[in-house]
């Protein structure tokens, strides 16, 4: 099974069984949510709520409504169907007082929501039959097919592209449709003939509209997601795990968390952590609590100021070092939570009158193992388990398993900081704070026994630590063993760098340096970068080569080479041979248009849009090429389909600040890097 519709308020599955599509309908499926509270109130309020519309049956069952503490009695409640569920709890709560009750198994999606009740995985057995859609994105907002890509072949006209598309629907009969926007579903089914189906059935569903959001300090926008029955649909413009990890790759987490791979390709880091969470409670009888807070428990003042340190930081001394050592932790965090014993129940519980939390002094349950090391032990071993097998593999199965190394580790990534989230199901502000007292405690124990075996430590951040040996120092490796052996989580050899440059913090004196700005050149002689201008999505292509380009001008000759590679560069630029696709640049708008207060070229880019029919959302990418940055009207930009020439001085500004970048661990600021050039252009000028 790869595919749950929900249509006319059946349920309906579908499932590849070789060259035939299994169906199976489920006519009196009624979704379940469960409430809890004084047992007096739920025994009155029972008859009332049983009695509501829409309320199909209520019974008494026990479950855990948390995870502390063992089962108690709650009351379930079956609902008419999927679309009716938030009707029935928006009435409980308007008749209700706000405490009287508290909410389970209530904000799930409802594949996930089916899949968990019927306790059926969507994972297939055979391999799925995929069609790619991709259209321009002024061609959508043109409602224009001619130019369609059917799986990487282009069709020029909108008859032909029509035409070739009803036949590979056909003829094909695609079990997953991706497509790189979700509105070119909706043209295309518009443009078809009025009996033709998309769909294996002849309806065609709108699920959501686009939308808007604020996380961590970004807006996020997610375009309207639409639904074609028996077939899942993956839009690439709203998957960001599809874009880290292979499409194979998605089902390692389609099984662990049964979340079906349409909805999972939209959902969120934090959804499908949370859906893995869920998935893992309901198998141990725990309750998921609807908009979960747990306030942060009251503190002395200088613990709340040992708690809001963070992580582990050295700052580096800004300059070019040479045989430097980069070593790691493997997936520090989330194996401090598991080790440690790190979740909600756990800390600071009430049963242990220990102090284990270095600094902070909390307690770590020692009764019994934490849910969140139970959740997350599986992702890290499996993980390493997968990193062990892919080299021996090919083909497509290279490909799932790479791919799920890369889905589990943004898994990994997020642990921690979802661990902190207001509205994590599963969080605790104190598990947060004491994972990164316990990672201060692990680096430093790192840096001492580095330190003790003859190492200097030039960098660490986190989970890394850069390190230069003496003379007299033991092998790498061997250290990385004894960090290893003495704090229980491996520490693994990164890189040997011949050279690794540390740059500046940009606003700050030159002697601080950047936490995460760095490039370097392996052994192997390949570079690394870190947080310059080569690794910014922003930055048009022509400087993020170029900076590579002057990177390695400095490892063959120094400061006068990159001097050299930059006048080249710039030389490229004044005679007009770069071409337009490397100087194009990508914003992503934060608020709409008439919310700007101060004009910049995003927001003339945007308005650029709009007078072309083109509406940028907030969240959405504007992709621009600067034309003329002096000019006061939207002519200062052209968008990126209808660029024409470009802004000599503009982008010769932009290599000028790459080059400096490179050339600040030598203490060249730009201004220096600019009388270097005008030096130089006077001494051919004389020549």
């Amino acid at each position: 099974m790869f595919k749950v519709d929900f249509i006319d308020g059946n349920v309906i599955t579908w499932e590849r069984r070789g060259e035939k599509i299994r169906v199976e309908r489920y006519d009196n499926y009624n979704p379940t949510f469960y409430i809890n509270g004084d047992n007096s109130k739920l025994f009155k309020s029972r008859p009332w709520i049983s009695g509501r519309e829409n309320v199909v049956a209520t019974k008494y069952e026990r479950w855990r409504p948390g995870l502390s503490g063992g089962k108690t009695k709650v009351l379930r409640i079956d609902v008419s169907s999927e679309e009716k569920l938030m009707d029935v709890i928006r009435d409980l709560k308007s008749n209700f007082d706000r405490n009287s009750f508290r909410f389970y198994n209530v904000d799930f999606s409802p594949q996930f929501r089916f899949c968990l009740e019927k306790g059926l995985s969507p994972v297939p057995e055979e391999e799925l039959q995929r069609i790619d859609l991709k259209l321009d994105r002024r061609k959508i907002a043109d409602r224009d097919l001619s130019g369609l890509k059917i799986n990487g072949e282009r069709y020029g006209t909108e008859r032909k592209a029509t035409e070739m598309f009803r036949r590979k629907i056909r003829s094909e009969d695609p079990d997953v449709i991706m497509v790189n926007r979700g509105e070119l579903l909706k043209l295309l089914r518009d443009k078809m003939p009025e009996r033709f189906s998309i769909g294996r059935t002849g309806s065609f569903q709108k699920l959501a509209g686009e939308n808007t959001v604020s996380s961590y300090g970004k807006t996020v926008h997610s375009n309207s997601r639409f639904n074609v029955p028996g077939r899942a649909v993956i839009d690439r413009s709203n998957s960001f795990l599809l874009g880290e990890a292979t499409f194979e790759g998605l089902w390692d987490l389609v099984g662990r968390s049964y979340r079906p791979v349409q909805e999972l390709a939209w959902a969120s880091i934090g959804r499908v952590l949370t859906s893995i969470e869920v998935k893992k409670a309901m198998e141990k009888d725990i309750l998921t609590p609807w908009r979960n807070w747990e306030p942060e428990t009251p503190k002395k003042a200088e613990t709340l100021h040992r708690a809001d340190r963070g992580g582990f930081i050295f700052s580096p001394e800004p300059g070019v070092y040479k045989d430097v050592y980069e070593a790691d932790f493997a997936s520090l965090f989330p194996n401090i939570m598991v080790e440690k014993n790190i979740s909600p129940e756990t800390v600071c519980c009430e049963c242990c009158k220990n102090s284990k939390v270095p600094e902070l002094n909390y307690s770590i349950c020692e009764r019994r193992r934490g849910f969140i090391s139970e959740v997350l032990e599986p992702l890290v071993n499996d993980r390493q388990r997968m990193k062990q097998k892919v080299e021996g593999l090919e083909g497509r199965e290279r490909r799932r398993v790479q791919g799920g190394i890369d889905a589990i580790k943004w898994l990994l990534v997020s642990c921690f900081g979802y661990m902190g989230h207001a509205h994590a199901s599963y969080g605790s502000i104190e598990c947060h704070q004491a994972i990164q007292a316990y990672d201060r405690e692990i680096m430093l124990d790192a840096k001492k026994i580095f330190e003790d075996e003859g190492y200097k430590v030039i960098h660490g951040i986190i989970d890394s630590i850069w390190v230069k040996d003496s003379e007299s120092s033991p092998e790498i490796t061997e250290i990385c063993g004894k960090v290893t052996e003495r704090i229980g989580i491996e520490m693994e050899y990164e890189d040997r760098f011949e050279w690794v440059a540390f740059v500046p913090r940009s606003s700050s004196p030159q002697n601080i340096g950047a936490l995460n700005r760095y490039f370097g050149k392996r052994e192997d002689g390949s570079i690394k970068t870190a947080g310059i201008e080569a690794e910014q999505d922003s930055k048009p292509e022509v400087v993020k080569s170029s900076q590579i380009d002057m990177i390695r001008s400095f490892d063959r000759g120094g400061v006068r080479s990159v001097i050299k590679c930059l006048e080249k560069k710039i030389g490229r630029l004044q005679n007009g041979d770069v071409a337009v696709e490397d100087l194009i640049i990508r914003k992503k708008a934060s608020k709409s248009l008439e919310q700007y207060k101060v004009r910049n070229r995003t927001v003339d880019a945007i308005k650029r849009a709009k007078n072309k029919g083109i509406e940028i959302k907030p969240g959405q990418e504007v992709s621009f090429v600067v034309r003329n940055d002096n000019s006061s009207t939207a002519d200062r930009v052209r968008l990126s389909f209808e660029a024409e020439g470009y802004d000599t001085e503009f982008y010769r500004e932009q290599l000028i600040r790459a080059a400096e970048s490179v050339l600040y661990p030598k203490g060249l600021d730009r201004e220096d890097i600019r009388r270097r050039i005008r030096a130089s252009e006077t001494s051919l000028a004389r020549f």
